[in-house]
């Protein structure tokens, strides 16, 4: 019974259907366009709600990302603002002045400062050795290389490294020392007492690490290498340990370092004897590579130029930068010269 019902109602309703379709076309033919235009606003009506779904759906999407990119941002992973170089990401290495990770570590407050100057992510990277970090930025491993003094010269004269700022110590100091170093219990009270002791220099191309100390010890009469039992510690923070655990009877030290470990409580002022302490030195510059384009370069100076907040400079020992020529660092060449250096050769 229900089945014929509905096989009569299928019946009617297929009639009706008919008989529309009928009249439409023969209104159509009378020139009357009304139903015409009603039939084909029906006909577009789910294709302009289809096409609304759709930009809705894009919409949706596109907050959905937005907010996705803030919240990134917000974690920090990714940097904020429009990026001002070229470059998609930016590569600072540095010279090893501790323990590689510590020294990636210990950065990351400047990083993160230096990505919202910039506007690109900011990689930190720190080399196996002076001479390494040096050969990372000539063969463009890193774009920027925050390196000592005479690595700088090093850099510049050897591999085409051009200067863009140097670093300001505590007070807004452009200089610091180098430090020869001992404890009181060896008894060892001046430069000669060294003669015959263990030494420990820092890395080859260490400023106040390796270069300074020589030139000292060869103003003084002293052959570093016939007259004493030198190492090299490969960072200032190894020197002046094994200065004070008594891996070795004296060391050199760079001031800021020697500093920043005294006050961090790593020891006493009474637990160091500081043999000799050269004359200033110019402070730590930052230098890029000579082809790197031209805009990437002053943004880049700028961009370190830039950078007030304290957390930010603590975390690199330094109060700010400074624009400064390669000239200021022509001493260091002099030095070189006096040691019979080739900086060709030298690793």
């Amino acid at each position: 019974m229900f089945q014929v019902k509905n096989r009569v109602q299928l019946m009617r309703l297929f009639g009706v259907l008919l008989a529309t379709l009928l009249l439409t076309a023969l209104l159509a033919a009378c020139g009357d366009s009304t139903t015409t235009g009603t039939i084909a606003a029906s006909t577009t009506a789910p294709a302009a709600a289809a096409t609304t779904a759709v930009a809705t759906t894009k919409a949706a999407t596109t907050a959905a990302a937005t907010t996705a990119a803030a919240a990134t941002t917000a974690a920090g992973t990714v940097a904020t603002g429009a990026p001002k170089i070229s470059l998609k990401k930016l590569v600072v290495g540095l010279i090893p002045a501790e323990n590689a990770t510590k020294s990636i570590d210990n950065a990351q407050p400047f990083g993160k400062a230096l990505e919202k100057e910039l506007g690109v992510p900011v990689e930190i990277w720190v080399g196996a050795s002076y001479t390494a970090t040096i050969e990372a930025l000539a063969s463009g491993k890193i774009d920027v290389a925050w390196l000592g003094p005479f690595s700088y010269v090093l850099a510049a004269d050897k591999y085409n490294a051009e200067i863009s700022v140097m670093q300001l110590g505590e007070g807004g100091a452009t200089s610091y020392n180098s430090l020869i170093i001992t404890t009181p219990k060896t008894n060892i009270k001046t430069l000669a007492d060294l003669k015959g002791k263990s030494f420990s220099f820092v890395d080859p191309a260490s400023t106040s690490g390796n270069l300074v100390p020589r030139y000292i010890f060869m103003k003084n009469g002293i052959d570093p290498d016939k007259d004493l039992q030198a190492v090299y510690a490969g960072d200032h923070n190894a020197s002046l340990n094994g200065v004070l655990s008594g891996k070795t009877s004296a060391g050199a030290v760079a001031s800021d370092i020697f500093k920043k470990s005294m006050d961090n409580g790593d020891f006493k002022e009474s637990d160091i004897v500081i043999i000799q302490k050269s004359d200033p030195i110019p402070n730590s510059p930052i230098a890029v590579r000579k082809e790197m384009v031209a805009g990437d370069k002053a943004a880049i100076k700028q961009a370190f130029l830039n950078i007030k907040d304290p957390e930010a400079l603590k975390a690199i020992i330094a109060v700010g930068f400074v624009e400064t020529p390669d000239s200021n660092y022509n001493v260091l060449r002099d030095i070189a010269t006096t040691l019979k250096l080739d900086l060709t050769k030298l690793k």
